[in-house]
Parts: C-alpha cells; sequence; structure tokens
C-alpha cells in the first residue's frame, strides 16, 4: 500500500506542530521528503507548494547560520495554506 495524498488540514499540522515547538524541523521536513521520494500525485497544488515548503523547512543560511526560513515565515505559509492562497 502505498503512501496517500496529505490534505490541507494535514499539511496545516505539520506547520501548526513546527510552529509551537512540538516537533522539530528534521521531522517535518522527514515527513513532507516522503511525498517527493515516493513520487506521490498531489492533484492540490496549495498542497502540493505547501509541501515543498516544508521539504527543505530544515536547510540553514549557510554553515553555522540561522535557518533558511524563519518562523514568521513559516506562520505566514500556514495563514497562505488555510486560505487557500495560490501564492504559497
Amino acid at each position: 500500500m502505498g503512501l496517500g495524498v496529505p490534505s490541507r488540514d494535514e499539511v496545516a499540522q505539520q506547520f501548526e506542530r513546527l510552529l509551537s515547538g512540538a516537533v522539530g524541523r528534521d521531522v517535518v521536513d522527514r515527513w513532507a521528503g516522503r511525498f517527493f521520494v515516493e513520487d506521490v500525485d498531489v492533484a492540490d497544488p496549495v498542497v502540493w507548494r505547501a509541501l515543498g515548503r516544508l521539504y527543505g523547512i530544515d536547510l540553514l543560511d549557510g554553515p553555522g547560520g540561522e535557518y533558511l526560513h524563519g518562523l514568521d515565515q513559516v506562520a505566514e505559509w500556514l495563514s497562505e495554506l488555510r486560505a487557500g492562497d495560490g501564492r504559497l
């Protein structure tokens, strides 16, 4: 049985878990990465873009640097996901 397509709510939960500190960036990155590695056919473009944001959420801005995307930006992406905003 293959990996199912996540709903907008499931993706939003990952953003929420990260923002609340319940899980680390590496956990969310691995969760989102599975959908790319296993080539899951995600038809909803908003979900696909949100997964792309989460996959790589643990990237640093250079060796020993800050995270490439701060929590303010992550919170903005969550708001756009909830709004169904195509800008995500």
